[in-house]
């Protein structure tokens, strides 16, 4: 498990983000089941399959430590980490008020950023997929297929990776799959040093930045003029990807 603080530079002020990437096996999972909330804990038993318990709790554990890097807080059971009504996630603790995360997971590995309300993100890691990339691309414009040739991207890792940065977005939105996608259109996509930078047609104050490691595609998508400092963030994400 890796975590830590990421900080948000804004031009009058500063926010902090706490992150956590884990990578785990189920087994090794069950015995961080004592990290739960005694409602997490309920949820998960009623859980049949393997798959979907090793993604609830991939989710939950790395949301919670998330939370737990940004507010200090030192209890882990006592963060819940419940749902909305469009299955978005909600912090609920009794000593820290208006915290949020956005959650994503691929494999065996999960990933999250806890933040103040005030300051949106969304991430989604995806890994890339030859079979699947035929049903992405049908969810593209011509443009964003040009863009993805444009940064001599390979069609699967282009597409894999226009389908994070679209789906972190949808995250910030709280509407997950269930918008449009074509809404969220791509409008530029440039690399810049170990990274690809991108915005977005419709949502002018929006900005992705994805990270490339081995065959796993990461996006983070924040607000435009925020400057983020993610040489942490990137490092921990390659060393996980690594183990």
């Amino acid at each position: 498990m890796n975590n830590g603080r990421i900080i948000l530079k804004r031009e009058n002020n500063n926010f902090n983000t706490g992150f956590c990437i884990i990578k785990s096996d189920l087994p090794d999972l069950i015995k961080k089941i004592p990290l739960l909330h005694p409602e997490e804990k309920a949820y998960y038993n009623t859980l049949k399959f393997d798959k979907r318990k090793m993604s609830y709790l991939l989710g939950r554990i790395a949301s919670k430590k998330a939370v737990c890097e940004l507010t200090e807080e030192n209890n882990m059971p006592s963060v819940l980490i419940s749902t909305g009504i469009f299955q978005f996630p909600v912090v609920k603790t009794t000593r820290h008020q208006n915290i949020q995360v956005s959650i994503s997971h691929a494999d065996d590995i999960g990933i999250a950023l806890a933040f103040p309300e005030e300051h949106p993100l969304g991430i989604d890691l995806e890994k890339v997929n030859p079979d699947k990339i035929d049903t992405i691309k049908s969810q593209l414009g011509a443009s964003e297929i040009a863009l993805i040739t444009a940064c001599h991207l390979s069609l699967p890792v282009g597409c894999t990776t226009i389908w994070t940065i679209k789906e972190g977005l949808s995250k910030i939105l709280k509407t997950g799959l269930m918008m449009n996608f074509q809404l969220l259109e791509i409008q530029t996509l440039e690399k810049h040093g170990n990274v690809y930078t991108s915005t977005f047609r419709h949502f002018p104050q929006y900005k992705a930045i994805s990270c490339l490691v081995s065959d796993y595609i990461c996006s983070i998508i924040l607000p435009k003029n925020t400057t983020p400092e993610l040489d942490l963030l990137w490092d921990a994400y390659l060393n996980t990807l690594q183990l």
